[in-house]
């Protein structure tokens, strides 16, 4: 298996259990309308800055830096071998995550190499491999809707844009290693 597909499932692994212990409240995900006094009263909460700012709007210019940045972490970790970005990432909330990859120089360049900050990468891996995991565990009837800590319209991204991500990922994976 390679590195970039290894540290996939990795990623994969430990987004899943991030999102199942997320205790803060979420976007109901049977998607009915709240009521105008209750979208208010819930303003200013998402206006004030959240200690997790790990939510961010996927798109394939993001999924493509991402891809980009898994290949070249995949790169670095073979030409040193002590290097392991996804070391210890199930034990680690998001800021000790980011934390670690920002400390270690050779992996933040691979990173910023694709064009991502550390902070963009270990969030779009969370939203990416939530959504990911959520829209195959409903597609194959596993899940009736969408856990709460999962953005519903990152679902629908990948559900639309599915094929082409998983080419991408197996492009990745063929030409790391």
């Amino acid at each position: 298996m390679s590195n970039v597909l290894r540290l996939s499932a990795c990623l994969l692994v430990t987004c899943a259990l991030v999102a199942c212990s997320k205790t803060e409240p979420a976007t109901p995900a049977s998607g009915t309308d709240s009521a105008p006094g209750a979208q208010a009263a819930a303003e200013p909460q998402k206006a004030a800055p959240a200690a997790d700012d790990a939510h961010v709007a996927l798109d394939m210019g993001k999924v493509k830096s991402w891809i980009e940045a898994q290949k070249n972490l995949a790169a670095a970790e073979k030409g040193d071998p002590s290097l392991d970005a996804a070391q210890n990432i199930s034990e680690e909330d998001g800021p000790k995550y980011i934390a670690r990859l920002e400390a270690s120089p050779k992996i933040r360049a691979a990173i910023e190499a694709a064009g991502l900050s550390v902070r963009d990468y270990a969030n779009i891996t969370e939203t990416l491999i939530g959504a990911m995991m959520a829209q195959g565990a409903v597609e194959a009837g596993q899940l009736k809707t969408i856990p709460d800590g999962i953005d519903p319209a990152s679902v629908e991204f990948v559900k639309q844009h599915g094929a082409e991500i998983q080419a991408l990922m197996k492009q990745a994976g063929a030409s790391g290693s």
